[in-house]
């Protein structure tokens, strides 16, 4: 007696078995939808990499900018008792984004004064940042 082989053991690999016709691999359909996907991803991640790049440079802005305030105020405190008014100025060539104001006023005690420094940057968004001290007359 001879076994005879059947029609499924002469087909190609896979195709008696999927029942798809003998197609292996992806349709156009299933491509463009990942495809999609991926470049949604993609603008997403973009997005938040610039978003991040912006936040760093604020971060650095406020920190600069807090730094150079605390030294006017540290040069208001060593300066001794200040009279009463405002004044402003620049940073020079270092930090040339950079500007200050300092205003002292009066206190209901004659022998204290509350100095209040503010530093305000025009780079990237801009921003203010502001310290307050009170200065006591030395007796």
């Amino acid at each position: 007696m001879r076994l005879r082989a059947g029609k499924a053991d002469r087909c190609p690999l896979g195709a008696a078995r999927g029942g798809d016709g003998g197609r292996d691999g992806f349709t156009l359909l299933e491509v463009l939808v990942a495809l999609a996907i991926l470049a949604v991803t993609l603008v997403a991640l973009l997005g938040l990499r610039n978003r991040d790049i912006m936040l760093v440079d604020q971060a650095r802005q406020m920190t600069m900018g807090t730094a150079l305030a605390r030294m006017k105020m540290v040069e208001a405190e060593i300066a001794g008792f200040p009279e009463v008014g405002e004044s402003s100025g620049g940073f020079g060539e270092a930090y040339p984004n950079f500007s200050w104001r300092q205003a002292v006023l009066p206190t209901p005690f004659d022998y204290v004064r509350e100095v209040q420094v503010f530093v305000t940057w025009t780079e990237g968004a801009g921003g203010e940042v502001g310290l307050i001290s009170y200065v006591f007359q030395e007796e």
